[in-house]
């Protein structure tokens, strides 16, 4: 009896610890098998690789057929997954190394797929990049050079000599002649003066003499102060002779581009009676984006060009960058100084302006070569035949429709040019990689 009680005992042992097995997968068969099938059997639209399903169908978001995705595991340290779309059977691996820590992404393509999918390559260079900078410029007046012609007495105009706008006048050159009886009262006190010093001398009381003089000295320096010129005075007093019109001559070399000076007008020194600009040398107002700002800067030869006529182009220097940026263009004025021979630049022209600058040695790319997320920056780079592999990269400024690389790719490295955004939206390295990740831990 107790040998059947034993025996009894060891059979529901046994039997316990199977159920135990296959309820806790502790087999090497049944359940895993189960949960390999179901890992396999995963499947995904080839337009939206986000939505996955774990049945066949199709896209609730554009209708199309659901594809299945198949997950074999190469080795402990590589993965890859194949998926096939329309015509073509793309491949990514994702190479990871536990020691270094550091995980490539590479996208296989059936090399006599390449040619179908249009994608072509070129090799990135190193070289010196010269930045240029294109811009817009309106032609101005050096405000340094502009001359406003007033007098700093009351009076009349008798005669204009200067007597429209847009003359060129040179410095020296009348401009009109003026009556003024403050003018004339002064200069008959000077002619007062000279006489009554002519008459004291050899006066025996000092104090005398020295009201004289101070006396000559303050009438010469208030027709001074009036702009009447050292040699006007010397006339005066060689001649001992009043002059009722007194000449007013320009002070400047330069075009009239204002005048309110004419015959019998009444003037104060309130009034100004000409502007003179000197067109010599000329400003010419130029407009950058502010992201090209970094590549301006004081002393930067600039190249004036005329949109409209085959003329050698002027060279100018940027003299001043203005502080504030405009608001709503969001760019900012640069003002650069050229010489203007001929005056040929003329006040309110349109000019095109361009602004090089040196930004040293860089690797870079074509344009298209570069996919900029906003989030990303990426380069398809060709490792061999029907393998890419996408470089994460910094981008720097655009040069004559290349792209400058700061970092993420080498001299050398062949880059995709074309079809390269096609690579980018078909891979989805970033969605396929968290989908592996994924569902690898279920």
């Amino acid at each position: 009896m107790n040998k059947i009680l034993k025996i009894s005992i060891i059979l529901l042992i046994i039997i316990g610890t199977g159920f135990a097995a296959i309820k806790f997968n502790l087999l090497p068969f049944g359940n895993q098998n189960i949960t390999q099938k179901a890992k396999q059997e995963i499947w995904l639209c080839p337009m939206h690789p986000t939505y996955t399903s774990d049945r066949q169908g199709d896209c609730p978001i554009c209708g199309m057929r659901l594809v299945k995705k198949e997950i074999k595991e190469k080795d402990e340290n590589k993965k890859i997954v194949e998926r096939k779309i329309d015509h073509s059977m793309m491949k990514m691996e994702e190479d990871s190394e536990e020691s270094q820590g550091t995980k490539e992404l590479k996208l296989e393509i059936d090399p006599v797929k390449e040619q179908y999918l249009g994608i072509k390559t070129t090799k990135a260079k190193l070289k010196d990049v010269q930045k240029e900078i294109k811009a817009l410029g309106t032609v101005t007046p050096d405000e340094t050079r502009l001359a406003h012609i007033h007098t700093k007495f009351s009076g009349y105009i008798q005669k204009v000599f200067a007597d429209y706008e847009g003359k060129l006048v040179e410095k020296g050159q009348p401009l009109f002649t003026v009556y003024s009886p403050e003018l004339v009262s002064t200069q008959e006190e000077l002619l007062l003066a000279l006489e009554a010093e002519e008459k004291l001398k050899g006066n025996e009381f000092p104090e005398i003499a020295r009201s004289q003089a101070a006396l000559l000295s303050g009438t010469k320096r208030r027709l001074e102060l009036w702009d009447i010129s050292d040699e006007q005075i010397d006339k005066l007093r060689e001649t001992k002779h009043v002059t009722k019109e007194l000449t007013i001559y320009s002070p400047v070399n330069g075009f009239i581009t204002k005048r309110e000076a004419f015959e019998g007008t009444q003037i104060a020194p309130e009034n100004t009676l000409y502007d003179i600009v000197d067109l010599s040398r000329v400003w010419v107002i130029v407009e950058v984006y502010e992201n090209d700002l970094p590549f301006v800067m004081i002393g930067q030869t600039a190249t004036i060009n005329f949109p409209y006529e085959n003329i050698k182009p002027f060279i100018g220097k940027v003299t001043y960058i203005y502080p504030e940026i405009e608001p709503t263009t969001r760019t900012l004025k640069i003002r650069v100084e050229v010489n203007n021979p001929g005056f040929k630049l003329k006040p309110d022209m349109y000019v095109n302006a361009i602004l090089a600058t040196n930004i040293g040695k860089h690797v870079v790319v074509p344009t298209r070569a570069a996919i900029d997320s906003g989030q990303r920056q990426i380069v398809f780079v060709k490792e061999k035949e029907g393998k890419f592999i996408p470089k994460e990269v910094k981008l720097g400024p655009e040069v004559n429709n290349e792209r400058v690389v700061y970092f993420g790719i080498n001299d050398g490295d062949e880059v995709v040019t074309d079809g390269n955004f096609l690579l980018d939206s078909e891979s989805n390295l970033e969605t396929s990689l968290e989908q592996m990740k994924g569902h690898s831990g279920h």
